[in-house]
């Protein structure tokens, strides 16, 4: 395993400091409803209460650790399989030594 969770979606650096929405600027936390009990969980990276930007995490197992300190808003429904592929990615210093993209990854239309 390659840790707890996998982070994604630094649109501004591509580092993962400093990262704004995609609004602009930060967010703050919504609510903390969504337990982070198992893989698949995903929610939103951040610096601390209220710094909410367009990172985001998919947990690769429980972590009840995040719960009341990340705000997790859904969970993976589909490709469990895959999930387990990306956590089993060889990395150094906790990133991945080859290029990982997420592509045509859906987006419930109807649902919003």
């Amino acid at each position: 395993s390659s840790g707890i969770n996998a982070e994604y979606g630094d649109i501004v650096n591509g580092s993962g400091a400093n990262s704004d929405s995609a609004e602009g600027g930060k967010f703050p936390d919504e609510n903390f409803a969504v337990r982070h009990d198992r893989a698949g969980i995903i929610g939103m990276a951040n610096d601390g209460p209220h710094t909410n930007g367009s990172q985001f995490y998919i947990t690769f197992g429980p972590a009840p650790w995040m719960d009341q300190t990340y705000v997790a808003f859904g969970c993976l429904i589909e490709g469990q399989h895959i999930l387990r592929d990306v956590e089993n990615i060889e990395t150094v210093n906790e990133r991945p030594k080859r290029p990982l993209t997420l592509h045509d990854c859906g987006l419930l239309k109807d649902a919003l």
